[in-house]
């Protein structure tokens, strides 16, 4: 099974290259499209999230750029990148919650490796509309009162950050949100303290048994080089922000929650689905101090996985594999807190 993932991680970064290679990025796609579509939902025909209905929490996921589309923005298509990489990062919770995951006109793999800052900006917001509106949708004709966990990675977290930001923290739906997973998205936090960055009072998770709170992480399996894509608080405006604008400078530094020991961080085994199993005797800790804040991933073989695209991006594309089985038992300690 860890060849398998390794395997499709290099056919994504090859993805990559070969994007980046193509032709030259065109604008978003026409504005008669519809503005809110769904990826997964409970019941749908072929959910690549699992299709459960009846659970009594919600997630609401929003994948990762995977679009090899050749404009700036996807389009509203279900393809089969998006499919597939919901089926490995959202799949595994629906043990758990009924899986909502709206498809959005994500920036896609193209623009983020070779547009310019304004184009990444311009099209992270139109893709940032998207989810908000599904948000909307969701909350009024498909939520019913239920609590609902956020699950997002890379641009999808990003998109998340947002969302709670701009809709959720301090708002009366704040009482809903069971908790955040939030990997491979750089959350921030005042220096020093679980809370306070993004978000004025979601705090990080430090408990199992917490609700309302943030679990986050980019996982490495080397010391981060000094111009590392994750785990240090940016010192300028963000020039691929979307809505929000959010924090930056020395006051602010980047959460990092370990998985497998949220409360002390203590060095601890990291239990996934295919990479990262028992088995396979992976550990990690969250580092600290003035570097970067990162999940440090040790034991034998890690210096093996693969670092996609390169060194800076760390273990970027397995940050939920490596430790699913340690977040999948979270939420479900999470879901049991906030239904008691």
């Amino acid at each position: 099974m860890l060849t398998i993932r390794i395997l499709i991680s290099v056919l994504w970064c090859s993805a990559v290259l070969a994007v980046v290679a193509g032709c030259a990025i065109t604008g978003p796609t026409a504005a008669t499209e519809p503005t809110s579509a769904w990826l997964c939902g409970p019941g749908r025909v072929g959910d690549p999230c699992g299709g459960r209905s009846g659970a009594p929490v919600d997630c609401f996921y929003v994948y990762p750029t995977a679009s090899w589309q050749q404009t700036a923005n996807a389009n509203f298509d279900a393809s089969l990148e998006l499919r597939e990489v919901a089926r490995a990062q959202a799949g595994p919770f629906g043990t758990d919650c009924n899986v909502w995951a709206p498809v959005y006109r994500q920036a896609t793999l193209r623009t983020w490796f070779s547009a310019s800052a304004q184009d990444r900006s311009t099209a992270a917001d139109l893709a940032y509309q998207d989810v908000e509106h599904a948000w909307d949708d969701y909350l009024a004709h498909h939520n019913n009162g239920r609590g609902v966990v956020l699950i997002g990675h890379s641009q999808g977290a990003r998109m998340l950050r947002t969302l709670i930001h701009n809709r959720i923290d301090g708002k009366p739906v704040q009482s809903q949100l069971v908790s955040a997973v939030l990997l491979g998205g750089d959350v921030l936090v005042r220096k020093g303290s679980m809370v306070g960055g993004d978000f004025s009072s979601v705090p990080a998770c430090t408990d199992p048994g917490q609700i309302g709170c943030v679990i986050a992480y980019s996982s490495f399996s080397k010391t981060p080089p000094s111009d590392t894509a994750f785990g240090v608080s940016p010192q300028v405006p963000d020039d691929s922000t979307v809505r929000g604008n959010p924090p930056y400078g020395p006051d602010y530094e980047v959460l990092c929650t370990n998985p497998a020991s949220l409360h002390d961080n203590l060095q601890a085994s990291l239990h996934g689905i295919g990479v990262g199993n028992a088995s396979g005797g992976f550990s990690a800790q969250c580092t600290g101090g003035d570097g970067p804040h990162v999940l440090m991933v040790s034991g034998p073989g890690a210096a093996l996985l693969p670092a996609l695209p390169n060194d800076t991006w760390g273990l970027h594309r397995l940050d939920f594999e490596l430790a699913q089985r340690d977040l999948v038992d979270l939420v479900a300690g999470q879901t049991a807190t906030y239904l008691h």
